[in-house]
C-alpha cells in the first residue's frame, strides 16, 4: 500500500522513532529522578544508558523477531530471546559501569563488571521496553496484513463480478441476435428497429454501465427498451403487463441486475411457446426497498427446452446479488405448475 494512503500513525517512520525515544527517555528519567529526587543526576544516567536501550530494543524487533514472525521458528526465536534478555541487561550495566559520572552516588568500583544477579535485575527492570516496542511492531504487521488482506478480498470481489459482468453482453447479444436471425427470415419490416434499439442496447452496456451503481430510473429505461424489441419478434402472440409504482427517481441500483430477470421470461418461456404467451412484471419502489415481480407463462409439456427455465442470465445474477448486496436481497425462483415466477427484493443501503 503506497505511503500517503496509510493511517497517520503508520507514515512519518523517523519521526514516531524519534518521538519515541523522547517518550522513553523522559519517562526513565522521571521515574528514576522522581523515586530519588536526584533529577540532574537521573537525566545524565538515563542519557549514558539511551543508546544500550536503542541498541538492545532494535536487535529484537529486526534481528531476532523475524525469527517468529517471518521464519516462524519459534523455537529458535525462544531461545533468542533468552539470550537477549541477559545481553540486554549486561548491555545497561556496563554503560552505567564505564560511563558513570556520579560514582559518589552509584559506586560500581567494589563490584565485578560481569555480575550475573545485577544484570539480571537491569534485565527485570528495563526489559519492558524491548517488548513495548515488539508489541507495536507485531500491531503493525498485523493492521497492515488485515488491510492487504481485504484490499486482495476486494480485488477478488471486483475481478469476479466484472467477468460476470463480461458474460451479460455477449449472453443478451447472442438472444437478440437470434431474434434478429428470424426476422430477416422473414423479411420482416422491422428489422431495422431492431437493429437501431439493439445499438442503443449495446451502448448503454459498453459503456455507460461500468459504474458501481446507475440511477434506477435509467435502467429502467434500458429494461423497457429491451421489452419493446421483444414485442417487435412477438406480435400478438405476445401478452405483456407492466406496471411501475414508487418513487424510482430518487435511488440508484447497480446496473444490468434487473434485466436478467426479464430477458430470461422471453428466452427460457415466450421463445418456448407456440401459443400465445403472457409475461407480467411488477416493480414497486419503497423508502427501504425495491420489489421486482416478474411471472410468465411456460410452454406446454411437449415444448419445454431440455435446460429448463433458468438459464446462466438467472444463475449469473444470482453471483452478482450476492456480491453486490450481501445481506441486502432476497431472491425467489419458483417453478409453479403453468408459470415461472421471480420475485426480487433489494433493500436500499441506508
Amino acid at each position: 500500500m503506497p505511503e500517503n494512503r496509510l493511517p497517520i500513525f503508520f507514515r512519518y517512520r523517523l519521526l514516531w522513532h524519534i518521538l519515541f525515544w523522547l517518550v522513553v527517555f523522559v519517562s526513565y528519567w522521571l521515574i528514576y529522578a522522581g523515586y530519588q529526587e536526584r533529577y540532574c543526576e537521573e537525566f545524565y544516567m538515563n542519557l549514558i544508558v539511551l543508546p544500550a536501550r536503542m541498541i538492545g530494543t532494535y536487535s529484537l524487533i529486526y534481528l531476532i523477531l523475524p525469527f517468529a514472525i517471518e521464519k516462524r521458528k519459534f523455537v529458535v526465536f525462544s531461545i533468542l530471546v533468552a539470550i537477549h534478555i541477559f545481553l540486554y541487561g549486561f548491555l545497561i550495566y556496563a554503560s552505567m559501569y564505564y560511563a558513570n559520572p556520579y560514582p559518589d552516588f552509584y559506586d560500581f568500583s567494589k563490584q565485578p563488571l560481569f555480575n550475573p544477579t545485577k544484570i539480571l535485575i537491569k534485565s527485570a527492570s528495563d526489559y519492558v521496553l524491548p517488548i513495548v516496542a515488539a508489541t507495536i511492531v507485531l500491531f503493525k504487521k498485523w493492521y497492515l496484513d488485515e488491510i492487504e488482506n481485504k484490499k486482495l478480498a476486494e480485488e477478488k470481489v471486483k475481478a469476479e463480478l466484472s467477468f460476470l459482468k463480461s458474460q451479460i453482453h455477449p449472453h443478451f447479444l447472442f438472444n437478440t441476435l437470434n431474434n434478429l436471425y428470424a426476422l430477416t427470415l422473414i423479411k420482416s419490416d422491422k428489422t431495422p428497429d431492431i437493429v437501431l434499439k439493439l445499438a442503443d442496447l449495446m451502448d448503454y452496456m459498453i459503456y455507460k454501465s461500468n459504474d458501481e451503481f446507475v440511477p434506477l430510473v435509467k435502467e429502467l429505461e434500458v429494461l423497457e427498451g429491451y421489452v419493446e424489441l421483444e414485442k417487435m419478434r412477438y406480435n400478438e402472440r405476445l401478452d405483456f403487463r407492466y406496471q411501475v409504482n414508487g418513487e424510482v427517481d430518487t435511488h440508484q441500483i447497480a446496473p444490468l441486475i434487473l434485466l436478467p430477470f426479464i430477458e430470461n421470461c422471453f428466452k427460457h418461456g415466450a421463445s418456448k411457446n407456440r401459443t400465445k404467451v403472457w409475461i407480467d412484471v411488477s416493480l414497486l419502489v419503497e423508502a427501504d426497498f425495491l420489489h421486482l415481480k416478474v411471472v410468465n407463462s411456460l410452454p406446454a409439456m411437449g415444448e419445454e427446452s431440455g435446460e429448463g427455465s433458468e438459464g446462466i442470465g438467472l444463475k449469473n445474477v444470482r453471483r452478482r446479488l450476492e456480491l453486490i448486496y450481501p445481506d441486502r436481497h432476497e431472491l425467489l425462483i419458483k417453478k409453479e405448475e403453468a408459470a415461472f415466477r421471480v420475485e426480487l427484493k433489494i433493500f436500499w443501503a441506508k
